[in-house]
């Protein structure tokens, strides 16, 4: 049987791309010290997903005095930019 794996969403943000939107989840795992930003568009028909660690994300900031989550934030908009997320062929229900 699947696991099921729950996330705390603590922020959200929409972004839009020729036309087309996307919401921004930046959460954390519940169980785990694990955080992930979760994209999908309004149809629900593409989505992309990173996730990474508190440790990768303070050796970030002590190595560029910069957020990481800021850092995979910008990852996200250029791989949307590019078209490279995950394609689904059913949208899912709203």
């Amino acid at each position: 049987m699947t696991q099921l794996i729950a996330f705390e969403i603590y922020r959200t943000e929409v972004l839009v791309f020729n036309g087309e939107r996307f919401t921004v989840s930046f959460s954390k795992r519940k169980d785990t010290e694990e955080f992930a930003l979760f994209a999908v568009n309004d149809e629900r028909t593409k989505s992309w997903r990173g996730f990474y660690s508190p440790e990768t994300a303070a050796d970030f900031v002590a190595s560029t005095g910069q957020q990481l989550e800021d850092e995979v934030y910008k990852v996200l908009r250029g791989d949307i930019e590019r078209g490279h997320v995950e394609k689904h062929a059913n949208s899912c229900a709203k």
